[in-house]
């Protein structure tokens, strides 16, 4: 509502200097000159393209204010009394549901394999994986996948869910293990 009264302002001060074209003048480019005066064609263009910007102002006002984001232009004919659904917002809302979905899958995998990969991983005296592939094997037998990155001060691995629950990606990282321990993701 605020942009429409701003538009509005807008198109008040556009219809004022398509009326007084010479005050448009004097405050863009007289003021810089001792005694200029416009020309006839800059005093014309500058009243149609005032006018134009005015009218726009104006649609753009009653556009908002009517019929854009929080105005209403159909009326409630729904049968709960509520607002008829925008779609875009619908998408939306389909897309956060299937993203909570994913996010509870992803929960509940972790905690059904977090103890076994935390059960089979063996640290070394460096913090580093001492049986990468007893834990490549396991993920594979469970549908995972396993990246051991090297780091400072010891290894890190990732552990993330299958291809079969997430076609045409590596998978959402299910958790992270230290030698210190493991942590599901968010």
């Amino acid at each position: 509502m605020l942009l429409a009264i701003i538009l509005v302002l807008g198109a008040a001060w556009s219809f004022f200097i398509a009326a007084r074209p010479d005050v448009g003048f004097f405050l863009e480019e007289g003021w810089k000159f001792r005694d200029a005066e416009p020309s006839d064609l800059y005093l014309g263009v500058t009243r149609f393209g005032s006018a134009l910007v005015g009218i726009a102002c104006l649609v753009f006002a009653a556009i908002l204010a009517f019929g854009g984001p929080g105005g209403t232009s159909e009326p409630d004919d729904s049968p709960t009394g509520t607002a008829s659904p925008d779609p875009i917002a619908e998408g939306f809302g389909r897309a956060q549901e299937k993203e909570d979905e994913a996010r509870a899958r992803t929960q509940e995998e972790c905690r059904r394999l977090k103890p076994k990969f935390e059960q089979a991983v063996e640290w070394n005296a460096e913090d580093k994986v001492a049986n990468p592939d007893a834990l490549r094997s396991l993920a594979g037998t469970e549908g995972a996948s396993v990246e051991i990155e090297p780091r400072a001060n010891g290894e890190v691995v990732t552990v993330r869910g299958g291809e079969a629950e997430y076609p045409g990606a590596r998978g959402r990282i299910l958790f992270i293990m230290t030698p210190e321990g493991a942590s599901c993701m968010p």
